[in-house]
């Protein structure tokens, strides 16, 4: 890697890193998946673990994925994602989904995956190659919570730069939920391809179905974006988000 490259994406996670002591949050990262397993359990306020990173269906170590945990200045967990590198070389992500299928099936739903359709979004027929799936991806809600500012848009891009350090994938995909999509988290979380026909879901019941729609960055596309340091992004999004909270303030009080 040439190094003003180099240099520039380790500034870019020196960012995120200033970014997360501003709130008080210790990052760590690591590739205990069982160490990631026994976390999620305690967890008992989010849907159970993906199996794609559960280490008990799921061949995960050093080689291929890692996971990164934030911590408030209690010691409480407040966030954590994980990212997985596949060998798809020959394979698209349209049938590595479909061959997967049981594994990306969201934990704590009733779905019937042999009845659900994969990867029809046209993104997922040429993506192939050294892949990395973005899971797990969480923040602390509530009134004491870490949703809604600029921290949405800072820690996802660690886990983006950290895989194309560690892997130089050829792309890193996303499964989001559309309302969630169309509200920008896919912008703000990096990401610069998004497109329904990720996988629709079918209910066991057979009279429902619910999508999870397709996110995807190229090698070139993470590149990209490390050129441009988080920190403008995060202090104009803390600023909007504050400015609401100040509107929403004058309108309780006279109301």
């Amino acid at each position: 890697m040439p190094a003003d490259r180099l240099f520039t994406e380790i500034q870019f996670i020196g960012a995120i890193n200033e970014i997360a002591e501003r709130n008080a949050i210790v990052v760590e990262v690591s590739s205990d998946f069982d160490e990631f397993r026994n976390l999620r359990k305690k967890q008992t306020d989010r849907p159970p673990l993906s199996s794609v990173f559960d280490p008990a269906v799921s061949e995960l170590g050093t080689k291929n994925a890692f996971w990164i945990k934030g911590s408030n200045s209690e010691g409480e967990v407040v966030h954590t994602q994980a990212m997985r590198l596949n060998d798809l070389t020959g394979c698209s992500l349209a049938d590595h989904l479909y061959q997967r299928r049981v594994a990306y099936m969201p934990p704590g739903t009733a779905v019937d995956p042999d009845r659900s359709t994969f990867g029809s979004a046209p993104a997922a027929q040429f993506i192939t190659g050294d892949v990395c799936y973005h899971g797990e991806l969480w923040l602390k809600g509530g009134s004491n919570g870490l949703r809604g500012g600029g921290l949405t848009s800072a820690l996802p891009r660690l886990a983006l730069a950290l895989a194309l350090l560690e892997w130089s994938p050829d792309y890193v995909f996303g499964l989001m939920h559309p309302l969630a999509a169309c509200k920008g988290l896919a912008a703000r979380e990096g990401y610069l391809h998004l497109a329904p026909g990720g996988i629709l879901w079918h209910q066991q019941d057979g009279a429902s179905t619910f999508e999870e729609w397709l996110v995807w960055m190229s090698r070139e596309d993470i590149q990209h974006v490390m050129r441009y340091s988080p920190l403008w992004l995060y202090e104009n999004l803390e600023k909007q988000g504050k400015s609401r909270e100040a509107r929403g303030e004058r309108v309780a009080a006279a109301a």
